[in-house]
């Protein structure tokens, strides 16, 4: 809310704002009149940009009329790359991600690099996202596409909150062909545990993402208490805390996973990256697509242990909701995908579920069961 305060005869509009240390502080813009009527009128002009005054802690962007030499006050204009900047320091004060801020930036890059560095937020219309949405769609694959226009969704989105943008813009997802997810039968895991093309450790680390649906990264990153797993908002996709209760054969192949972790972090020798934090995780990644492709599987990528899981589960529970709930999906929407499966295909690929939970289910009776270890994935 913006007051009026006066001093030397000259009337000032203040508005206050608090700080990042929870301090009271003002900013006061010369209302340039000794006339009470005129500062009133002037005031309330003032109060409808209390907001982004507020946030912005400045009237820098705000151009009033009684101070740029009459006319009516608006918006000074900012290229994308001002507003841009703006838009990353609120993200920052409101805990955002550095990967996801990288996300961001790469697509505003790629945005701007299309469209031009130098282009008015202000002049920005749906035409310029079919100039770059056209452009991405032969450089990107569909989904990287609408990864890219969610983020300048949300950036335009803070440009029209902002005023910077005269209406919201109508940004639209480009058609993405919805792919089954790729799930690994019995038939498959059996070989994947059992192939003496895969050192043990590896095999092991397989079984541990099909029992427990982890992606790639959380074994390491998520916090450890006891049995279970906690995958804090800092770690999970999803920014929600996840929990997973481990079985004592799935923490034992925790355990050993971070210990061949630790024992390799930070090495010094050549392929030094193989070392990284990255390398050490993506090495699983990349011996299960190298054995998925030895083993005639076709190609599966890491990502399908987590299919695999949540098929499982839906197969074992038939609650998709439970299962959402389990893998950390921020939507059931999400999740959803793991039942179009056909339960008839399911007891093919799944023999070991068919009679006790495939069967029932094709007869509307439920059950719950982990038959891993009977498969051997922790022998």
């Amino acid at each position: 809310m913006a007051s009026l305060t006066k001093r030397r005869k000259q009337y000032y509009s203040r508005v206050r704002y608090i700080d990042e240390f929870g301090n009271y502080k003002k900013i006061e813009v010369p209302l340039r009149t000794s006339l009470k009527s005129e500062a009133e009128v002037r005031n309330n002009e003032v109060e409808s940009f209390s907001a982004t005054i507020q946030q912005d802690r400045a009237y820098k962007h705000i151009a009033f009329g009684w101070l740029s030499g009459g006319g009516r006050t608006k918006i000074v204009d900012q290229t994308i790359t001002e507003v841009f900047e703006e838009y990353i320091s609120v993200k920052r004060i409101d805990g955002v991600r550095e990967s996801t801020i990288e996300l961001n930036q790469l697509a505003i890059d790629s945005f701007t690099k299309q469209v031009g560095e130098n282009v008015a937020v202000s002049k920005v219309t749906e035409s310029h996202i079919g100039i770059w949405k056209e452009w991405s769609r032969k450089h990107h694959s569909p989904n990287t596409t609408n990864i890219y226009l969610a983020k300048l969704k949300t950036f335009f989105r803070f440009c029209y909150k902002k005023r910077y943008l005269k209406r919201e813009l109508d940004i639209i997802k480009v058609d993405v062909d919805v792919k089954d997810p790729m799930y690994l039968s019995d038939e498959k895991l059996k070989l994947l545990f059992a192939t003496d093309c895969v050192d043990t450790h590896y095999r092991k680390a397989f079984a541990f993402y099909v029992a427990t649906g982890c992606r790639l990264k959380e074994p390491f990153e998520a916090t450890l208490s006891g049995n279970w797993l906690i995958i804090t908002p800092d770690v999970a996709k999803s920014h929600k805390t996840r929990e997973v209760e481990l079985s004592p054969q799935a923490l034992e192949v925790l355990l050993e996973m971070r210990q061949r972790y630790d024992d390799r972090i930070g090495k010094s020798m050549h392929g030094s990256w193989s070392n990284s934090h990255d390398g050490i995780i993506d090495s699983y990644s990349k011996v299960f697509k190298k054995a998925a492709k030895q083993l005639g599987f076709g190609e599966h990528k890491f990502h399908n242990l987590r299919d695999t899981f949540a098929v499982r589960r839906w197969i074992e529970t038939g609650d998709i909701y439970a299962v959402s709930k389990e893998i950390g999906h921020s939507s059931v929407n999400m999740t959803q995908k793991y039942a179009n499966f056909n339960l008839r295909k399911l007891a093919v690929d799944f023999d070991s579920l068919n009679e006790r939970y495939i069967q029932p289910r094709l007869n509307d009776r439920y059950g719950t069961n982990d038959v891993l270890i009977e498969m051997g994935g922790f022998a």
